[in-house]
């Protein structure tokens, strides 16, 4: 999508070598995703405190993960000392 917006070039260049992107696009467009992050950390932050957490849930869910990656690479089974 094309967009005309009046920029500070002076601004923009420093943007685009501290970003070490090549074009002022790419500069500029990487600065808007970075801002919309932030943003949405922001939110998200502001959000901390007001949701109940089961944290043995948590525990119980990472749990099951481990033991999954450990079944699927195989090193659950050679603790057990059996291979698949």
């Amino acid at each position: 999508m094309r967009t005309s917006v009046t920029l500070d070039e002076s601004l923009v260049r420093e943007l685009r070598d501290l970003s070490g992107e090549k074009t002022k696009t790419a500069a500029v467009e990487a600065a808007v995703k970075e801002q919309i992050r932030r943003a949405k950390l922001n939110k998200l932050a502001g959000l901390l405190g007001r949701i109940d957490v089961d944290e043995e849930a948590i525990k119980r869910a990472r749990r099951r993960d481990l033991e999954r990656v450990e079944w699927l690479t195989g090193i659950g089974a050679k603790k057990r000392g059996r291979r698949h």
